[in-house]
């Protein structure tokens, strides 16, 4: 028994180990004060999001190979998009709004316009304007969970919709390094990003600028009808090693990834 202790010792001391960083939050329904914790893990590489007990969302790169998972540790199942299937599902959303396109041309103009409109994102556009921006105000200083933040009160038109608290990069000790990942994540999106951009660019120009928060929002109070209905905090932050185990899959069996057109993914 001692032996294979020291061995056990032996293969935790020669595996390799990556200084990262893991992110706590708690979010809490005040109608019901029930809550859920979820618990962010990365490193310059990889990625985890556990959204519950059960279901962990991870972005891989090892050996080189790009991929994104969706691990259900109650079935012990994982579903998988690596490169070639965003990119195949890249080209079959181009290819559909290329069909839509030379549909057009046989609309009546009313029609052609409205489904031009559509397609640029106007549409997005003028719901979004339709609906006020939240403004934001300083409101003093406050502190969550031992972290320094600045209060800020958000309003829509005359409507209290949130209360937010957001602190420094330096209160909360991340740099810029910290999210490399999310950076390699854009990359490997880029492509069904740009099959996407007509119908996105409207969302996106709503949303640039609204903000008005100087710092990252470590608590943020959700208000409905006047009264808070939720909220999220940031319960606690760290910098551990992590280890290849931490994104293991285990035994977790691949099942296919529903393609669009009801198409299953490719396997291995």
């Amino acid at each position: 028994m001692r032996r294979f202790a020291f061995l056990a010792i032996a293969v935790l001391a020669t595996a390799p180990l990556f200084a990262g960083t893991r992110i706590q939050m708690e979010n809490t329904d005040l109608g019901t004060n029930k809550t859920s914790t979820q618990v962010i893990m990365m490193d310059n590489t990889r990625l985890r999001v556990d959204a519950d007990a059960n279901t962990s969302m991870m972005f891989l790169t090892d050996g080189g190979r790009n991929r994104m998972v969706i691990l259900d540790r109650a079935k012990n199942t994982y579903q998988e998009i690596d490169e070639q299937m965003m990119k195949q599902m890249a080209q079959q959303m181009s290819g559909a709004m290329a069909q839509m396109d030379a549909a057009m041309k046989n609309m009546p103009p009313e029609q052609r316009a409205m489904m031009e409109k559509m397609m640029k994102g106007k549409m997005p556009q003028a719901a979004a304007a339709a609906v006020p921006k939240t403004v934001y105000a300083a409101k003093g200083s406050g502190t969550v969970n031992g972290f320094s933040c600045t209060k800020y009160e958000g309003t829509r038109g005359s409507e209290k919709v949130s209360e937010v608290c957001a602190a420094s990069p330096s209160q909360i000790k991340v740099t810029p390094g910290d999210y490399q990942v999310f950076e390699k994540m854009q990359e490997f999106t880029a492509s069904i990003q740009d099959a996407m951009k007509s119908f996105t660019s409207g969302i996106q120009s709503s949303v640039v600028g609204e903000s008005g928060i100087n710092g990252f929002p470590i608590q943020t109070v959700s208000f409905r009808n006047g009264q808070p209905s939720s909220r999220m905090e940031l319960k606690s932050i760290t910098n551990p090693s992590f280890s290849d185990a931490d994104f293991s899959l285990g035994s977790a069996k691949k099942i296919d990834m529903p393609m669009p057109g009801g198409a299953p993914g490719r396997g291995r």
